[in-house]
This record gives C-alpha cells, structure tokens and sequence, in this order.
C-alpha cells in the first residue's frame, strides 16, 4: 500500500499515462496534474501557471526567440512549488531539493502515522470499550426485552383473566339478581299465603272455641240426661219393688181382711198405677229429650272430626301433647295410643293421622317411644295418585331457652300404601289383638322400618320433657 507523499512505479506509470491523477498526502487528498509544456512535472491545478512560467522548457523556448547577443541571466534558484522532476538529466540542485523535499515530507508523514497510531490504538481502546459496552447494552437489552416479553404476557393473561373474570362476574351478578328476584316473589307469596292462611286459621280457631264452648254445653246436657236416666231407672226399680210389696200386702190383706179390703186395695193398686202412668210418660219425655241430644252430640262430633281435617293442609303439624306423665302411667297401665288431630299432605292431598305409644310396643317395649304416621280414608282419596309413597320427617322439638342451641331428635319414616280401598300396608289387623306377645314382637321386627322408636334415655338429657308438655313435628317432603 502507497503512503502519503511516496510514489511506487506503478504509480508513476498510471500518473504518466494519464494528465490526471489523485495524490493522497498527509493533509488529504490533491488533484495533481502533468506539466502542459510535456517537461515531466506533476504539479497542483492551484500552482499550474506559476509552473508554466518558471518550467524550462518555457526558458529554452525563450532563449531560442531571443537574439543571439542577448545575454543569458543568470540561474534563479528553484521555486517552492511542491514539485519533484524524475529526469535525471536536469540539474543536481533539482533533484536536492526534491529528496529534501520528500525528506520533509517523509519525515512529516511519519509523525502523522504515530499520531494516526496512537490515536488508533486509543481508538482500538476506546472501541473495544465500546464493543464490550455494546455486548453490555445488548445483553441488557435482551433481558429488558425478555422482561418486557414476560411482562406483555403476563398482563395479556390477566387482562384475559379480568376479562374472564369481569364476565363470570356479569354472569353471577345476573344470576344473583334473578335469584333475588325469584326470592323477593317467592317471599311476597310466601307473605300473601301466611296471611291468608294466618286469617283462615284465626276464623278457624274461632270456629274450635265456639264448637268446643256447644260441645261443653252438650257434654253438660248429656250429664244432666245421664243423671235422668240414674233417676228414671231408681224411680222404675221403686215402682217395681212398691208393685211387689204392693202384691204381698194385698195377698195378706186378703187373707186377714177378706173380700171388703180387697176393694179398698183395689183402690190404692189403682192410683199406684195411675202415678206410674204419669212417670213412664215423664221417662218417655226424658228418653226423647236424651235421644235428641244424642243426635246433636253426634252431630257435634261429626263436626270436629270435618274441622280438625281442614285445620291443618300444608304438609305440617306440630303435635302438642299435655300431661306427659299422666299419660306415660296410662300407657304404661293400660298400652294406650294417642292419636294426633288429622293433617293433610296439601288442601286437597292424602289425609294422615300420627299415632304415639309413649311407652312402647313389641320388644322396645317399656324401653322407647314409638311412633308412626298412618293413612286414612279422606274426603278426595278418588282424585288422588295411588299408589302413593310419602317421605316424612318426625321431630321431637327440644324445648331450649335459646333455639340456636337446641338439640332436636330427627327421625325418617317412609309411608306406602297401594290403593285407598285397601288398607294400609302395616294397620293393625283387628284379629292381632288376639295374637300372642311374640307373633306381635316378630311382626313388629318385620315392619320395624315403619316406625321410628326415641329411647326414654334420650328424654333427660334434653329439655324434651318441659312442664309436663312434649311436642312432636311431622313434616311431609315432596
């Protein structure tokens, strides 16, 4: 490679077949070109005339115009054109002067090259620098890029999350919504049923005081007929003992009187009869009086059998039962059965009845309480679903003060019956009241499933007994 200032023969050889070239010296590049006067000179286009004037050429050219007794002047030293000649038949002073020129120029060009070396070294340094603060930068780049990355993706996925979010919240608040709605009617019919159902039930509790104050006037008037009939029979027992001693003393005062005072008792028989005539027609007043207030007690009963049937149609009853103790010794005693008021699975669904034995039956006898709910024949049975199968839940209400706490015993029993002519698949059978103990206990182990049976242990450790009172709840799931 040609440094500043130096010329190889190559290229000399371009310069001299071409009138222009490029030279590269230490202050850059120069646009160098070949003496007009074909002398062999390369000079700049800047010094061209002042080359031109002072070229030799341009001297022998004058020298052959002038005359021949003109004197020649005397050599001029050479310009400082920056001009170097390679022809070695022009004057040595030339030529010193191009080799110190180029001297110059060499030595120049070399402190230019230390100076372009140390500048490049420190360019290398600083660029090296640079590179390994690019790697820096790159590396920093790549992992604030990855961040970013990870950054996009992970607020890509929550925004697809509170996206998703936002529509399962728009979801639920909806459903919410209809579920509120749903409830708020539900809750306004519920209203409207309680409030019908409280105004039917307070016209019906009326109904009860005013049949229960008429069947207390006919129980009264039924032990006013009871305590007739007591008389009527003690007055028919006199009149029939008077008519015996009447007979004896006839017969004896027929034997000591004779025929005379036979007319005289005749006389007494007479009005003895006359007065039984009149007390068998008061008995027979009184037996109609009796029979019409039979027939009115029955009426009544009729009456409060129908009422106790409407009472109760939606599916719930709460059994109160009063002299607990009274009763336990009474079953106890005699096996009694209490039987509950009639209730009903709807207005107009399946009529049932609960019965309880508060000290038992078969082999939990004298151990448990039993209990079952049994089917009876009701008034639309016709329109009913047979055969028919009720789930229902029996309840002893534990009477606590704070009801959060109490602790109710829950019992399930499953009713089936399969038509409502026949009867119901466990009812007693008239004819076991005449078996032995132990077919009762192996029938009652068969249909044990129909019952549900509270151990009387279970009854002290709760408040189920309170004040003599315990209450039993039968609920009919649909």
């Amino acid at each position: 490679m040609a440094m500043g200032g130096t010329y190889t023969a190559r290229m000399h050889e371009e310069r001299l077949a071409h009138k222009v070239t490029i030279w590269k010296g230490p202050k850059g590049t120069r646009r160098i070109e070949q003496c007009p006067l074909r002398c062999g000179a390369w000079i700049q286009r800047k010094h061209k005339e002042t080359h031109v004037k002072e070229c030799p050429l341009m001297e022998k050219t004058r020298n052959s115009t002038l005359p021949s007794h003109a004197s020649t002047p005397a050599p001029s030293p050479p310009a400082k054109t920056h001009t170097w000649s390679p022809m070695a038949g022009h004057a040595e002073t030339q030529l010193d002067d191009c080799v110190s020129f180029i001297e110059k120029e060499l030595a120049t060009i070399k402190l230019v090259l230390t100076e372009e070396a140390s500048q490049r070294e420190i360019q290398g340094t600083e660029l090296q620098t640079l590179r390994s603060q690019l790697v820096l930068v790159e590396e920093r780049t790549q992992h604030l890029l990855s961040r970013v990355v990870s950054a996009r993706a992970a607020a890509d996925d929550e925004a697809a999350r509170s996206a998703d979010w936002a529509a399962q919240f728009k979801h639920d608040l909806a459903n919410v919504q209809m579920a509120l709605q749903e409830l708020q009617s539900q809750q306004l019919s519920t209203v409207m049923r309680l409030e019908s159902t409280v105004s039917s039930l307070v016209h019906e509790q009326h109904e009860r005081e005013l049949l229960e104050q008429a069947l207390t006037q006919h129980d009264s008037r039924i032990r006013a007929v009871n305590k007739l009939e007591d008389v009527i029979a003690y007055i028919k027992l006199t009149v029939e003992e008077e008519r015996e001693r009447n007979a004896e003393n006839r017969a004896m005062l027929e034997n000591e009187l004779g025929i005379d005072r036979l007319g005289v008792l005749e006389v007494a028989t007479a009005d003895a009869r006359a007065e039984c005539a009149e007390q068998s027609a008061r008995t027979d007043v009184v037996a109609r009086d009796l029979r019409a207030l039979l027939k009115s007690y029955h009426k009544l009963r009729n009456e409060l059998a129908d009422f106790q049937a409407r009472a109760s149609f939606d599916r719930h009853l709460i059994w109160r039962i009063d002299q607990y103790s009274a009763r336990m010794k009474d079953a106890k005693d005699n096996d009694a059965v209490l039987s509950s008021p009639l209730f009903r699975t709807s207005k107009y669904g399946y009529t049932l009845k609960a019965e309880v034995n508060l000290n038992g039956i078969g082999k939990w006898k004298g151990r448990h309480i039993t209990s079952t709910v049994r089917l009876v024949s009701g008034p639309y049975d016709t329109l009913l679903e047979w055969p028919c199968d009720l789930a229902l839940n029996i309840v002893l209400k534990d009477q606590a003060a704070n009801r959060r706490q109490a602790m109710d015993i829950v019992k399930s029993l499953q009713l089936r019956r399969k038509s409502s002519s026949k009867r119901h698949d466990y009812d007693e059978n008239p004819d076991d009241k005449h078996k032995s103990n132990e077919a009762l206990d192996k029938s009652v182990l068969q249909l044990k499933r129909q019952y549900i049976f509270i151990p009387h242990t279970s009854l002290d450790k709760f408040d189920y007994i309170k004040n003599d009172v315990m209450f039993l709840e039968f609920i009919v799931n649909q």
